[in-house]
């Protein structure tokens, strides 16, 4: 792991009293206290920041994260009681408007989609550094997906000999209306943002959003990596029930 020391933090003497807008709340489940502890002083002294607590558990982090209710979860793998991926499976589900970020030692493939797929929505190295995860935190606050850099690459590679074939699984939903049912294939397939999908499909940036917002409640989820697990979901039931069904009599 990066010394801290080689990344120092601007501390503010009175960092609260340097922002005027809605702090965000951060939590942390890390059972290394030494980690824990520093961390904590770091978010602490960033006016952004309103650093709730940190629990060390499963147990506890089911417990006490609902009460909380923090905007941010950075939640650590290796857990004396059972593992990061649990906590997001007993959690992700119901505490949807917090955003989890796997901060961990761990940068295996099979752990990486695991996590990502169980309600993730970032995946950073403790290695990073102090100020990488600072503006991590900040990034998944706004709506990003923080990712360390070499995992990132390796996801972009996998996406790339993925894409094609993902993108002839998603088929049109009744739920959604035609033009709902392009823009998502369209982001689906290629990952970019409202504005190159507003580009590419002629249309202006605030109908963009408003059919974004129009295919979150029609599918009851909050954000863009909800939506296309949920509509992945969908075609693989439809799939699955298509091939249960018995053959047409001759």
């Amino acid at each position: 792991m990066k010394d801290s020391k080689t990344e120092p933090v601007n501390i503010p003497e009175h960092p609260e009293m340097l922002w005027d807008k809605p702090r965000i709340k951060v939590a942390m489940v890390e059972d290394s206290s030494g980690f824990g502890e520093m961390l904590a002083a770091c978010l602490e002294h960033q006016p952004e920041f309103e650093f709730q607590g940190e629990v060390r558990t499963v147990q506890d982090a089911v417990k006490r994260l609902p009460l909380w209710k923090p905007n941010i979860v950075l939640l650590d793998l290796g857990l004396p009681d059972g593992t990061g991926i649990d906590v997001l499976r007993a959690l992700s589900p119901t505490m949807t408007q917090s955003s989890f970020i796997i901060l961990t030692v761990f940068e295996d493939d099979a752990t990486i989609r695991e996590a990502l797929s169980s309600g993730a929505v970032g995946y950073m190295l403790k290695r990073s550094g102090w100020r990488s995860i600072v503006e991590g935190v900040k990034l998944a606050a706004g709506g990003g997906s923080p990712l360390d850099a070499q995992i990132a690459r390796r996801l972009l590679e996998v996406w790339r000999l993925r894409a094609p074939q993902e993108h002839q699984k998603f088929q049109d939903l009744p739920e959604l209306t035609a033009k709902e049912n392009e823009l998502m294939r369209q982001m689906a397939a290629t990952g970019d943002s409202v504005k190159h999908v507003s580009e590419a499909m002629g249309l202006t940036y605030a109908t963009v959003r408003t059919y974004i917002r129009r295919i979150y409640v029609k599918l009851g989820v909050h954000n863009r990596s909800q939506a296309e697990r949920k509509l992945l979901s969908l075609n693989q039931d439809r799939a699955q029930q298509t091939s249960e069904l018995p053959p047409l009599a001759e």
